[in-house]
C-alpha cells in the first residue's frame, strides 16, 4: 500500500554555499522540510518549506541583529527536547555535544540522559495516540559507539543508543562527524533504525512508521535430512503461510511478470551481469506464480521429485538463477525451484543473472499486484495532466483502486464550469492545474489542519480528500444541503474518525443520546477551517436560525448585512414539525430573496430545534439566531436556557441578533482569557477586511489586579497597524460593557463565549448571559 513520503534535505556542520545558487535550488526545490542546525535563515527564504533545527557545540545562545537579540532563526522550530508532529512523522530532537571547552549547548553524558529520560512519557503518549514512539530522531552529536570518535570532542552519547534500542526510530540524523574521505561509513543500520551522518548536506525520502533491516547473508548449508523430508517441511510452510494470509488478511500471491509488463510498457532495459540479489525482494515469476507461495514456498502443483532433484544439485553448486529487475523488486526467469530451495534452506541472497528494466513506476517488496495497478496509473495520471512537470511536489498517492478515474472525472466536470464561467476553452491541463489550486489543495490543507490522518494512519491525504467528497455527495443527496467538502471534515470525523476521542464521543452518544454534543477545543474551527483557506474569507457560509416570528426574519436580515460585505453563501434552516405554517415560511422568505437579489438557500427539517441547529452548524462558518427570548436572571431559567445550551455546544461563532445593525463599530470585550483571545483574533479580521472601527474594553472588579489585559490586545492590533480605542474601567464587566456601547455608539458587541467554570456561571449567572439579557445590539460569540 503507498504510503506518505516526505523529501528531506538534511545540513550539518556547514552550509555549503552551492545550495543557495539557482542551479542547486532546480535540483532541491521539490522538498518538503529541511532538518538542520543553526544557521539556516537563508535557506528558509529560498526554499519556504518547514525547518526543524538543533544547535551545535559552535552555535551562540544568542545573536545580534539589526533589529535586537535573536534567539533562534527566525522561521524554524527549535526542536531541542521536543516532540513535534509534522506531515504525520514524529520529530524529536537534542541538541549540542559532550563538554570539551566552556560554552553553550555543551552537555555530559549524565545531562543527556535527563533529557532522553525526561522524553519517555511524551514517546510513550505517542505510542497511544499513532502506534508508535517516533520516526525521526535529529541530533548535532552522533550516538555512543556509531560514527563516533574516541575524543571527547567528537565522542556520541550513551542515552542515544539507549534510545534507539529502545524506541527504534526509523532514522536518526545527527552531525559533528565531519566526513573527509568517500570511504567513510555514513549511514549505519541499527536494530531497525537508520543512523545517518548528515555531515555537508543531503537528501533523503522518510516515511512514517519505515523499518530497516541488515539483510544477514546466510550460505547454502546443505541439510542432513534426505531430500524428500526437505520437501515435506517446504510444503508444511507453504500451508503455514497460506493460513496465516487467511487469518490476518495479508494473503499475498506471487505477482505474474506478463501482467506488470502489460501494464508499465517498458521500452529500455539494461543487462547488469552477475549479482547476488535479496531473496526476500523476488516477488513475482514469469511463467510460475501459481506453483509457488509469495515467499516461494511449494504449492501443490509443484513435481516433488523435480524440486528433490534441484536440491541435490544445489548441495553440490548453485548456478545462478535469471530475473528482471524493476526498481526494488525482481521476477524470476529461470530458477523458479532454486529460490524455492534457497527459502527452505534459509539463505537470505541468491545469485543471479539481472536484466534490469527502466521504469518510471516505483516498486517495492510490500507491493501485490494491485499496488502495481495504482502506482502505474499514478504515473500516468501524472503524466496526462501535466502534474509531473507543472507540481512535482505533488504525488497524488493513493490506495484505493479506481482513484484516479475519479480524479479525472472530477477535473472534467470542473473544466466543464470553468468553461462555462468564463467562456473560454480550457485544455484538460489547464482545468486540472485550477483544480488543483482552487479544489484538491484547500481539502487537503483542511485535512492536514484538522488532524484527520491520524484516524486513518495507512491512508495517503489523495484518499483522504476521496473519501471526503463522496461523504459530501452523500450528505447532500440525503439532506438536499449544498457542502463543501472542507466542511464536511468534522462531521466524517466524529462518524468515522478512530482516534480514541471520536470512538468515545460515539460511544457516549449511543449511551447518552439527550447528551450535550462536544464543542470543539478553543480556536479548533479558526484552526481546522480558516487557516488553509487562501481566500482570506471567514464567514464564507452563514446558517440562519429561522424560528417562523418576526425576530426570525431580523435575523436573516442581518445575515444579508453580512453576505454583502464578505460575500458570504446563505443557508436558511427552520425546524418544526408544524406542517402548517412551512408554506407560508416559503412564501416569505422568497419575498425577501428577492428583495434582496441574492442567492440564499432555504432548508426545513423535522427534530429537535438546538441539536439540528448544532449539526447543520458544522457545515458553515456562523451560526445567527434571533435573540427575542435571552435568558432570564434566575437559576431555574439558566438551567432550561436554550440559548445557553446552543452557545455552548455549537462549534462555530455565533451571532445573536436582538435587533439589526450595519457592523460598522464593535466593542471588544476581552479580558485575557483564551476564548477572549479568540474574539481578538476575530475583531482583528473585522477591522482589517470589513474597516470596522474597534474599542477594546476591559472591566476588572477591583484595583488589585496585577496585569493589564489591554497590554496583550494592544500589542497584537499595533503589530497588525491596527487602530483602536482602549477602555479600563473598574467595575461590574456586564455593566461597563454595556456604558462604553452607549457611549461609544457602538452597534455590535464581540466576546468569549462561556468560561472554564460552567457550575459557577449556572449558579451566579456570567458576563454573557447580562449581554445576551440587556443587549440592544448584535453580539457575536466566539470559541
Amino acid at each position: 500500500m503507498p504510503s506518505r513520503a516526505l523529501k528531506v534535505l538534511s545540513i550539518s556542520d556547514r552550509i555549503d554555499s552551492q545550495l543557495l545558487e539557482k542551479d542547486t535550488y532546480e535540483e532541491f526545490k521539490d522538498i518538503d522540510l529541511i532538518l538542520s542546525y543553526y544557521h539556516i535563515e537563508k535557506l528558509f527564504h529560498l526554499y519556504e518549506v518547514p525547518i526543524l533545527f538543533v544547535r551545535g557545540n559552535h552555535d551562540p545562545r544568542v545573536e545580534y541583529g539589526k533589529s535586537g537579540p535573536l534567539y533562534g532563526p527566525r522561521g524554524a522550530i527549535d526542536l531541542h527536547n521536543r516532540v513535534v508532529v509534522l506531515n504525520e512523522l514524529i520529530f524529536v530532537g537534542f541538541e549540542g555535544s559532550l563538554p570539551y571547552k566552556e560554552g553553550p549547548f555543551l552537555y555530559s553524558q549524565n545531562e543527556m540522559w535527563h533529557y532522553v529520560l525526561g522524553m519517555v512519557p511524551r514517546l510513550l503518549w505517542k505510542k497511544l495516540v499513532y502506534g508508535r514512539y517516533v520516526d525521526v530522531v535529529i541530533t548535532h552529536s552522533p550516538p555512543f559507539g556509531i560514527h563516533d570518535k574516541d575524543s571527547n570532542i567528537h565522542g556520541g552519547f550513551k542515552a542515544f543508543r539507549w534510545l534507539i534500542k529502545t524506541f527504534q526510530p526509523a532514522y536518526f540524523f545527527h552531525g559533528h562527524i565531519h566526513v573527509y574521505r568517500e570511504d567513510e561509513k555514513v549511514e549505519t543500520v541499527v536494530g531497525q533504525t537508520k543512523v545517518i551522518n548528515t555531515y555537508g548536506h543531503r537528501k533523503s525520502i522518510i516515511r512514517p512508521g519505515q523499518r530497516h533491516h541488515v539483510p544477514r547473508e546466510k550460505p547454502y548449508i546443505p541439510s542432513l535430512a534426505n531430500t524428500a523430508e526437505d520437501f515435506r517441511d517446504a510444503r508444511r510452510r507453504a500451508a503455514l503461510e497460506n493460513i496465516w494470509g487467511t487469518l490476518t488478511g495479508s494473503s499475498k500471491h506471487l505477482i505474474q511478470f506478463q501482467q506488470v509488463e502489460d501494464q508499465l510498457r517498458y521500452e529500455q532495459s539494461q543487462k547488469l551481469g552477475l549479482v547476488d540479489i535479496p531473496l526476500d525482494s523476488i516477488v513475482g515469476s514469469v511463467s510460475r506464480p501459481r506453483d509457488f507461495t509469495r515467499k516461494f514456498f511449494p504449492r501443490e502443483a509443484v513435481d516433488p521429485g523435480r524440486w528433490q532433484r534441484v536440491k541435490l544439485k544445489m548441495d553440490q553448486q548453485i548456478s545462478p538463477i535469471d530475473v528482471y529487475q524493476i526498481d526494488q523488486v525482481y521476477f524470476v526467469l529461470d530458477g523458479n525451484h532454486r529460490v524455492s530451495v534457497a527459502r527452505q534452506r534459509g539463505m537470505t541472497q541468491i545469485p543471479a543473472y539481472v536484466t534490469k528494466i527502466e521504469s518510471t513506476v516505483p516498486l517495492t517488496p510490500d507491493d501485490d499486484f494491485e499496488d502495481v495497478i495504482i502506482k502505474h496509473r499514478q504515473v500516468r495520471f501524472r503524466k496526462e495532466t501535466g502534474m509531473n512537470v507543472q507540481r512535482p511536489d505533488l504525488e497524488f498517492a493513493t490506495s484505493i483502486p479506481g482513484a484516479y478515474r475519479q480524479l479525472r472525472e472530477q477535473i472534467s466536470k470542473h473544466q466543464i464550469n470553468l468553461e462555462i464561467w468564463h467562456h473560454y476553452p480550457y485544455s484538460f491541463q489547464e482545468a486540472t492545474e485550477n483544480w488543483v489550486e482552487e479544489v484538491y489543495l484547500p481539502v487537503l490543507q483542511t485535512v492536514s489542519q484538522s488532524g484527520l490522518l491520524r484516524d486513518f494512519p495507512e491512508r495517503t491525504p489523495t484518499d483522504l480528500y476521496l473519501w471526503l467528497t463522496q461523504y459530501q455527495q452523500e450528505l447532500s443527496r440525503k439532506y438536499g444541503w449544498e457542502i463543501k467538502p472542507s466542511a464536511a471534515v468534522d462531521s466524517f470525523a466524529a462518524a468515522y474518525g478512530n482516534r480514541l476521542v471520536h470512538r468515545w464521543r460515539r460511544t457516549k452518544k449511543y449511551l447518552f443520546p439527550q447528551g450535550a454534543v462536544q464543542p470543539l477545543g478553543i480556536g479548533d474551527w479558526r484552526r481546522v477551517h480558516l487557516m488553509p483557506r487562501k481566500e482570506g474569507q471567514i464567514f464564507s457560509a452563514v446558517l440562519v436560525a429561522l424560528n417562523g416570528e418576526d425576530s426570525g426574519w431580523k435575523a436573516l436580515e442581518q445575515a444579508f448585512t453580512i453576505a454583502e460585505i464578505e460575500g458570504s453563501s446563505i443557508a436558511t434552516l427552520h425546524v418544526s414539525r408544524d406542517a402548517s405554517i412551512h408554506q407560508e415560511i416559503k412564501s416569505e422568505f422568497r419575498k425577501r430573496n428577492l428583495e434582496q437579489n441574492l442567492s440564499a438557500k432555504l432548508y426545513i427539517e423535522e427534530g429537535e430545534v438546538l441539536d439540528t441547529l448544532t449539526k447543520r452548524a458544522l457545515w458553515n462558518d456562523l451560526l445567527i439566531f434571533s435573540l427575542e427570548h435571552p435568558p432570564d436572571d434566575r437559576l431555574a431559567a439558566r438551567l432550561r436556557s436554550g440559548i445557553r445550551y446552543l452557545v455552548q455546544s455549537c462549534p462555530r461563532p455565533l451571532l445573536a441578533v436582538p435587533a439589526t445593525s450595519d457592523m460598522k463599530h464593535g466593542l471588544l470585550a476581552y479580558d485575557g482569557s483564551p476564548k477572549a483571545t479568540e474574539a481578538l483574533y476575530l475583531a482583528a479580521y473585522l477591522a482589517e477586511k470589513w474597516g470596522v472601527q474597534l474599542t477594546v474594553v476591559t472591566a476588572p472588579e477591583d484595583s488589585a489586579a496585577r496585569t493589564n489585559p489591554l497590554d496583550k490586545a494592544r500589542e497584537y492590533l499595533d503589530a497588525r497597524k491596527i487602530e483602536a480605542s482602549f477602555i479600563r474601567e473598574i467595575g461590574s464587566p456586564g455593566e461597563v460593557i454595556l456604558e462604553n456601547k452607549n457611549s461609544h455608539g457602538c452597534d455590535f458587541l464581540i466576546v468569549g463565549g462561556y468560561g472554564y467554570q460552567p457550575v459557577m456561571e449556572v449558579l451566579f449567572g456570567s458576563t454573557l448571559d447580562t449581554l445576551l439579557r440587556r443587549s440592544d445590539v448584535p453580539i457575536l460569540i466566539c470559541h
